[in-house]
């Protein structure tokens, strides 16, 4: 049986260039800002609400059977403690608290 290989088309919006990687690959960059999702200031207030605390809280938990006197996280305080850490980005670069 024989094995045809159809090329590649890519369609690349304006705001999207090809970038060659170190493999033969092509990465797209973007070249603008892509608006965050409704109800979020930036992407990142969206990774900071989005992102998963339960693989950090259950590694705590573990370290807490091998060590006593590491202690056990919380997930909303891990969660918290992101959002502070934003605001202090923010405000270390005089940026506006969203």
């Amino acid at each position: 049986m024989r094995k045809f290989h159809l090329p590649v088309i890519v369609v690349v919006p304006d705001d999207l260039s090809l970038v060659p990687s170190h493999q033969g690959e092509f990465l797209f960059t973007i070249q603008k800002p892509l608006p965050p999702p409704a109800g979020y200031a930036s992407w990142l207030d969206y990774a900071v609400e989005g992102f998963s605390t339960r693989q950090a809280w259950l590694e705590s938990l573990w370290e807490t059977w091998v060590d006593d006197t590491a202690v056990e996280l919380d997930r909303d305080e891990i969660r918290e403690s992101a959002r502070l850490e934003l605001r202090a980005l923010r405000k270390a670069a005089g940026a506006a608290d969203s």
